[in-house]
């Protein structure tokens, strides 16, 4: 490295130096450190060990501060001549650079380069020694500028990686960089030279990087995805036994051929009040709807039964079904239902708009019902809809179903391990254990005229009901589907998120609730199959960063409420 002595008149005149590496400000961090965004492909820094994404936390020996960033000199930005005219360096000085790389500080070294065009032999501009001509096509489609345009702005974002890019998909961004192979061939065959490299380096490192880490999984890891099956199997033949036992007990009152059924507006139907019909089986097409309420309709050859699908006593049968979907099968959607009802003294007449109908029938309270999956007709289950049998079981079947572990979601556990526990719980179905782990606070904000405090909110739901079976069925369908497994990759330094020693005294909440509330970032890896091999992926929806937080030295629970 230059010694910063000034050049005497008789040596030649010092080219000004540039890194040809463009760097961009971590916000919110108070160190200063500058991200790479990307590295020119003649930049002295080629070959150094350099990447795309690395945090730059110093240079020529300085660490890096705020007021660093706020020079606009410092390595990678806009104003670095600054720097290099300051300690006398310039074209060919060498320059070592500070990075932080997954926890890992290094050292790197390159040299400055002095900026400069590329011209062919007739002054024609061109992408390097040697390289094509800026505006030639080579019987491609459009130019050779316009082509390396697009070839390193997806090169930016696929070698920046998930951390640093929304809506990040490795199997999208594949599919991106294949139509670029061509190209890339013909540049080192017709164009060979250290353009031609570098950009055969990046295409390589673009596949490198999508192609994730390789994984091990051993079968035993695997076997939750077997789980649902099986409690499908156990819940079918625990729901035949009880259909079978329902229908023996209320065999006195069961009329044995539910069609033709009489029209209770024309017909008498006092020998049908109090009986019990076993009807055939529906679907969510045989829904009737008013501007208000909904009706399922059961239609035989002759009468028509309905039976109003807000009523109190069909309502366990919904909490069935989202108890079903969440225990046993997250991919339950189009239903089949079998009712067993009583017929009811007042008859219904329902006007469906959608469908300009209007229709009369026997109303049915339902007392029991067999569900089927619709596209799974081995799988089923029974519910009695009795009042007094109310709380005994969600669906026949459901205490014995099938366990292979549960999650101990011990109060000692540190961040990654609570959300580990997370993830467990979502492979063997263990919702309520699941739900503990999210945190029942949250820090907020508070503002009074022209100031503001910050205070714990000790009665906030991080996740409420309806989202929390949202958010479970959404990560359960992809543990079942795409990912294999998630894994903890890195866990952030806690940080004091608030301190009730910093908050003004008087006011709300001051003196009472958690002194303080520590938080930490996690940041997980997703691994998908992939022909015969495991391997860390990004795709669609799936959430790669994670916020967890903790009262005092309380347990760690997570705050973000999202699906895996």
């Amino acid at each position: 490295m230059s010694n910063g002595t000034a050049a005497t008149g008789s040596q030649p005149p010092r080219q000004p130096g540039s890194s040809k590496v463009e760097t961009e400000a971590i916000q919110g961090d108070a160190a200063g450190p500058r991200r790479v965004r990307w590295i020119e492909w003649d930049s002295g820094f080629r070959g150094s060990g350099l990447k795309v994404s690395d945090r730059i936390v110093g240079d020529l020996g300085e660490r890096y501060t705020a007021e660093t960033d706020k020079s606009g000199a410092a390595f990678g930005a806009a104003g670095e001549w600054q720097r290099w005219e300051r300690f006398g360096l310039g074209a060919g000085d060498p320059v070592t650079i500070l990075v932080e790389r997954k926890g890992e500080l290094l050292t790197l070294e390159g040299r400055l380069v002095e900026q400069r065009l590329y011209r062919s032999a007739d002054g024609v501009p061109i992408l390097g020694d040697g390289g094509p001509i800026t505006h030639e096509k080579d019987g491609f489609d459009y130019a050779w500028n316009a082509w390396y345009n697009n070839f390193r702005k997806l090169a930016e974002t696929v070698l920046a990686g998930w951390d640093y890019t929304v809506a990040y998909d490795t199997r999208k961004l594949r599919q991106e960089i294949e139509p670029f192979r061509e190209r890339v061939e013909f540049l080192e065959r017709t164009y060979p030279g250290p353009f031609a490299r570098a950009v055969r380096e990046d295409f390589e490192a673009m596949l490198e990087t999508i192609a994730g880490e390789k994984r091990e999984i051993a079968e035993h890891d695997l076997e939750y995805r077997r789980l649902g099956e099986l409690r499908a199997a156990q819940v079918s033949q625990a729901a035949d036994a009880a259909y079978q036992a329902f229908l023996a007990e209320v065999a006195g009152d069961l009329i044995a051929e539910p069609f033709p059924a009489p029209d209770p507006f024309r017909e008498d139907t006092r020998d049908w009040i109090g009986k019990v019909v076993k009807l055939p089986e529906i679907g969510d097409r045989d829904l009737l709807l008013e501007v208000k309420r909904s009706w399922y309709q059961v239609r035989g050859s002759q009468g028509v039964y309905l039976i109003d699908r807000h009523a109190e006593a069909i309502r366990p049968l919904y909490a069935a079904v989202n108890k079903y979907t969440e225990q046993v099968n997250p991919y339950l959607r189009q239903r089949r239902f079998a009712f067993i009802g009583l017929i009811e003294p007042l008859p219904a007449l329902v006007s469906d708009a959608t469908r300009n109908v209007t229709v009369v029938g026997l109303r049915l309270r339902p007392v029991g019902a067999l569900v089927g999956d619709a596209e799974n007709p081995a799988n089923r289950f029974f519910v009695d809809l009795r009042p007094e049998q109310s709380g005994e079981s969600a669906f026949a079947g459901q205490p014995e179903l099938l366990s292979i572990g549960r999650p101990d979601l011990s109060p000692d556990l540190g961040p990654a391990g609570v959300l580990q526990v997370f993830f467990e719980c979502l492979k063997l179905a263990d919702f309520e254990t699941w739900r503990q782990c999210f945190a029942t606070w949250s820090v907020r904000s508070w503002y009074e005229r022209d100031s503001s405090y910050l205070y714990v909110d000790l009665a906030w739901t991080t996740v409420n009901e309806r989202d929390a079976s949202t958010l479970w069925d959404q990560s359960r369908r992809r543990l079942l589907d795409d990912v294999y497994a998630v894994e903890v990759a890195g866990v952030s330094p806690a940080r004091i998120v608030y301190d009730a020693a910093a908050q003004s005294a008087g006011r709300a909440g001051a003196g009472a609730g958690p002194r303080l509330v520590e938080e930490v970032r996690i940041l997980v890896n997703h691994v998908g199959r992939f022909g015969d091999e495991y391997r860390t992926f990004a795709g669609y929806n799936l959430h790669r960063k994670w916020t967890l937080e903790r009262l005092d030295d309380g347990p760690w629970r997570i705050t973000s409420p999202q699906a895996i």
